[in-house]
């Protein structure tokens, strides 16, 4: 083994057995040059191993940080079982968890919203001026669908970089991620028709579906692995399916990401059944190992694929700037949306138009995206420091939110009753099944900033859920 490697090898051992622990800075090559006698080369090149593996990230003009180490997921592997169509009936609880996000007196664990200060806000602002100085007219216009033409420009440029080449003429403009979803559901399905999901899936699609009085098929989804492909041809030769909705870049609540391999295989899948895939690609700049990865829409041959997404979760939730790529069904969703909403905000397309053009943008998400690195590895370490012997959790490869299997018999959703009355919001995990399973989970919000409140809250997170565990009384 060479030096580098050697150096490498002797950090991770120090990074694995937690004697440095995330979110702890790491000695730069200077320093490890010295304190190690070895070249500067060695040490730039052992920093680069570690950076590869996932166990550090480096922050411009502030130093490179322990992230790892990145272990498999623990999470209990689903049983091989494709659920019947069914109805979808969201828990009243949803409200609740979109309530408290929005209440100052409560430490935000269960919606997937960021600290506000880690939006660009003071960016957005300038650009909001820029804008309103060389187009006043804007905000006495709409922008009818398929939206302002510089927006969906630099929507195009970017999926250029990332292998997904569309001409702005494919791309619609919407007010968020949610309204494009629901274009998407809109557009393929008939009421009671039976969609196909991912399980767990994100509660905010849950309730789109039973909003439209969907159907769905639930396919159980491995914490590392992700939907079984051999599942979803069963499900599209045994069921009349009117359309598959997944997020294969990033998944909500999971963070798992699917390979470039079987996107392509999933869309062939769709287009010979001639069934509709949806696509929520919300978190795909998000991802705390390497770049962007590409969308199942770069995989589309046919026009089959409809991908949806939004900047509400990196740059701005408040401009409800979003978009979609709806394929074959672009006249239908223009109609669609020119029925319901005449359009997304001209104002906010103009905005993040701006944004999005300035070299600003990258520097903005290559911050966020380290911060994410480093504020996951927090809360995991967090969480098994101080939750339930026999709690197990995931390892996202991308976005921020964390899924938490509590040990057998532990109920979640009283968990978070008391964790309300003691001022820490969470997501029980029946919120993300339309038939009630993971009890025994909840979802954590990475999006914060670490600080000594939001460590004392998990450590009384993991308190009451210790007092929740089931006594095993032996015979």
């Amino acid at each position: 083994m060479r030096k580098p490697e050697l150096l490498a090898a002797e950090i991770e051992a120090h990074i694995s057995s937690g004697v440095m622990r995330p979110g702890e800075r790491i000695h730069s090559v200077r320093e490890l040059s010295r304190l190690k006698g070895v070249g500067l080369n060695t040490a730039v090149r052992a920093h680069e191993i570690l950076e590869d593996r996932g166990l550090v990230v480096t922050r411009p003009q502030s130093g490179t940080y322990v992230v790892g180490p990145r272990q498999d997921s623990g999470i209990t592997p689903p049983r091989r079982r494709l659920s019947v169509p069914r109805e979808v009936d969201v828990p009243g609880l949803v409200s609740l968890v979109f309530e408290s996000a929005q209440a100052k007196d409560l430490v935000p664990l269960g919606a997937a919203c960021l600290t506000p200060d880690l939006y660009p806000c003071e960016a957005i602002n300038r650009f909001t001026r820029q804008a309103l100085r060389e187009a006043p007219e804007l905000v006495g216009g709409y922008a009818l669908p398929p939206g302002q033409f510089e927006y969906r420009r630099q929507i195009s440029r970017r999926l250029a970089k990332h292998g997904c080449s569309v001409d702005p003429a494919e791309v619609v403009a919407t007010n968020g991620a949610m309204e494009a979803l629901s274009l998407a559901l809109r557009a393929t399905c008939a009421p009671g028709s039976a969609v196909l999901i991912e399980s767990p899936q994100y509660f905010g699609i849950l309730q789109a579906l039973q909003q439209q009085e969907l159907r769905v098929v639930e396919l159980p989804t491995h914490p590392r692995d992700g939907v079984d492909l051999a599942q979803v041809e069963e499900a599209l030769e045994k069921f009349d399916i009117g359309a598959g909705l997944f997020i294969p870049n990033f998944s909500n609540p999971l963070g798992t990401l699917m390979d470039d391999a079987r996107k392509a295989q999933l869309v062939d899948l769709f287009a010979r059944h001639d069934v509709p895939l949806i696509e929520d690609d919300i978190y795909a700049e998000l991802s705390l190992q390497g770049g962007r990865p590409r969308p199942l829409k770069a995989f589309d041959r046919r026009g089959g694929v409809l991908t949806c997404s939004s900047f509400s979760k990196t740059v701005s939730p408040g401009l409800r700037a979003g978009w979609m790529l709806p394929g074959r069904y672009l006249e239908r969703v223009k109609a669609l949306q020119c029925s319901s909403s005449m359009g997304a905000g001209s104002l906010s397309q103009a905005v993040l138009a701006g944004f999005l053009a300035s070299k600003e943008y990258e520097r903005h998400m290559a911050s966020l995206r380290t911060h994410f690195s480093l504020q996951v590895g927090r809360v995991s370490n967090a969480v098994r420091e101080c939750f339930p012997e026999g709690t197990r959790l995931t390892t996202p490869r991308g976005g921020f939110v964390l899924w938490v299997e509590l040990p057998r018999g532990t109920d979640a959703v009283e968990l978070s009753r008391r964790a309300l009355e003691s001022g820490i919001s969470i997501s029980p995990g029946i919120l993300f099944s339309a038939s009630n399973r993971y009890r025994n989970h909840l979802r954590l919000n990475c999006g914060n900033r670490w600080t000594p409140s939001l460590a004392r809250a998990l450590a009384k997170l993991g308190e009451l859920a210790k007092a929740l565990v089931p006594v095993v009384r032996s015979a």
